[in-house]
């Protein structure tokens, strides 16, 4: 039996899927060690079951977009710690997550209803990544060039 949620149960899936991202990408954070790649996977892993999460609380009617800019805005970072370490082929899973989330998030974003009450923070967010989408494709790019990957570059071209 599904469970149907009223409009008074949602700030608190809004509050608990927050709570839950927060914690998985704590978990994240103390798990990587950019130089160490058995670290990657369980890293990545952390990003993944956040994906998860919004996925599962999709249909339920909270506004997902900001969600998936800050999971994309990880995946990011984390691609980046990565890179920096030089362990280009490693990044590569992190990178193609942070584009297609930011891709979605964007997209999702003109969907939802932005009303004034968008934090500066936010919109700071937003506009960071409305700017800079096209520099982690770069950096995918980047990457599998670096591990000689050249059928895949000639894709993202």
């Amino acid at each position: 039996m599904a469970l149907k949620l009223t409009t008074q149960m949602l700030p608190i899936l809004s509050d608990l899927t927050t709570r839950a991202l927060d914690s998985l990408f704590t978990l994240a954070k103390i798990t990587l060690k950019a130089r160490d790649p058995e670290t990657h996977t369980a890293t990545y892993d952390c990003l993944d079951k956040a994906a998860t999460i919004l996925t599962s609380v999709g249909p339920s009617g909270i506004p997902l977009a900001n969600y998936f800019r800050c999971l994309s805005g990880a995946y990011h970072n984390f691609a980046g710690s990565i890179y920096q370490a030089g362990i280009h082929g490693s990044a590569i899973p992190f990178l193609k997550e942070a584009c297609t989330i930011g891709t979605k998030a964007l997209a999702r974003r003109s969907k939802e209803k932005i009303t004034g009450e968008e934090k500066v923070r936010e919109r700071e967010g937003w506009k960071q990544l409305e700017e800079t989408l096209f520099r982690r494709w770069e950096l995918l790019g980047i990457c599998h060039m670096k591990i000689g990957d050249k059928k895949v570059i000639l894709f993202l071209c």
